[in-house]
């Protein structure tokens, strides 16, 4: 049960890959700063192969791999017309990977440096509002915002819900903030009118 579990959640994922990318198309267009509208999260711990996801994200979006602390796979090989990727470590193992850039779990926002950032993207993950006003504070405006909608995810807390989504956007004008959990190809449209 314990290995059925893994692979049966791997097997929906890429089933359903195909048809949230297409439903996502009206994210194409990317936000003010250039950066791309689109984010999708990499978790090989979960069973999702990273190559397999490289192929199938889209190059008008970024690929965040979340490597919970390992080195980052590197750039070798990628077409460099592919997707922005960044990864959940330190700047040093992102330009040692060739890396665009790299994102901040919520807890490990208070471990950036500042100067050792010039040059490379950064997104982190915010939770609650406080949270979001701390990012900005340290000068990251993309914020990938959690949880949208119901997730089977383990960390998920209480879904947000579009409503609540779109009022954090309006106190955050100069963030542009990424709706994160539960995304699907029908919730995914509850998100158009919300600026996210």
């Amino acid at each position: 049960d314990c290995l059925i579990r893994p692979v049966i959640s791997a097997m929906r994922w890429l089933m359903s890959m195909p048809r949230l990318l297409a439903a996502l198309r009206r994210f194409e267009k990317p936000v003010r700063s250039g950066l791309p509208r689109l984010i999708v999260l990499s978790d090989q711990s979960r069973g999702y192969d990273l190559g397999r996801q490289l192929a199938d994200c889209p190059p008008w979006a970024i690929l965040i791999e979340r490597t919970y602390g390992a080195v980052p796979s590197r750039r070798d090989g990628y077409v460099k017309q592919g997707p922005l990727r960044l990864a959940t470590t330190s700047a040093r193992a992102s330009r040692r990977a060739s890396l665009d850039g790299v994102h901040w779990p919520e807890k490990r926002l208070k471990k950036r440096c500042r100067s050792a950032m010039a040059g490379l993207i950064e997104t982190a993950s915010a939770h609650r509002g406080l949270s979001i006003a701390k990012a900005r504070q340290q000068g990251i405006t993309h914020i990938l915002v959690s949880v949208a909608f119901p997730s089977r995810s383990p960390s998920a807390g209480r879904p947000r819900g579009p409503i609540r989504l779109a009022l954090l956007q309006r106190a955050f004008p100069d963030c542009a903030l990424y709706a994160l959990g539960g995304i699907t190809g029908s919730t995914n449209i509850r998100l158009t009118r919300t600026g996210l």
